[in-house]
């Protein structure tokens, strides 16, 4: 390959005495073969000053194609094909401090749970705990109304909290819970005790709930 970087022509010398048909021919050769090419969503674009590439926005940080995995609870609503008023709402798997929902699959696919259209839907994931450290079992709920908060328990913990995990409307699907949850007891407040406790006993009360 020929060095053009060392290629220099005389000065105050006519071109033609310097270039001749097959130089001209190998230079033009060498740059078309080392001319930038797009692909894959690159765009190359040169002008006066220089070449640009460009990458496009929706390339992965990571080089890999096609579609992500769903995250862990991620919501999908679709209409249902046999009845154009409902939809079907599906769940993707997600955990509860290693807990699989117990309701999450039929047979080998994912649960369908039907919903009306034009009402908005709450998915919710419903858990039975000992009261004290530890989720016995989970599954998931789609209800037209939204979970009930958590009732704060005196030295122990709720056993049957609810976990609000996004809302449905008809196709539109959002998510509040986008991870599999790790949850353990949480202060929520404490209260004086009543009547006040003897000297040498703790002297109030502490609240907890799952979070």
């Amino acid at each position: 390959m020929a060095d053009f970087a060392a290629i220099k022509f005389q000065p105050n010398r006519p071109l033609l005495r310097e270039l001749s048909a097959d130089r001209l021919n190998t230079i033009l050769t060498e740059i078309r073969r080392n001319k930038p090419k797009g692909e894959r969503g690159i765009t190359v674009r040169q002008d006066g000053t220089g070449t640009y590439i460009g990458l496009a926005a929706s390339l992965s940080s990571s080089g890999g194609g096609g579609q992500q995995a769903p995250h862990p609870f991620q919501i999908s609503s679709r209409k249902n094909p046999a009845n154009e008023n409902q939809y079907l709402v599906t769940v993707a798997p997600g955990t509860l401090n290693n807990l699989l929902p117990t309701n999450l699959f039929n047979g080998g696919s994912l649960r369908q749970f039907t919903i009306p259209a034009d009402q908005l839907h709450y998915v919710i994931l419903e858990a039975n705990t000992n009261g004290t450290d530890q989720f016995l079992s989970c599954e998931i709920a789609v209800e037209s109304s939204p979970p009930a908060a958590q009732d704060p328990t005196k030295f122990s913990l709720p056993t049957a909290p609810q976990f609000l995990l996004g809302v449905v409307y008809n196709a539109s699907a959002y998510n509040t819970i986008n991870d599999s949850l790790t949850l353990a007891g949480k202060q929520q407040f404490t209260t004086d005790k009543q009547p006040p406790a003897p000297a040498g006993q703790l002297p109030y009360e502490i609240w907890y709930v799952w979070g």
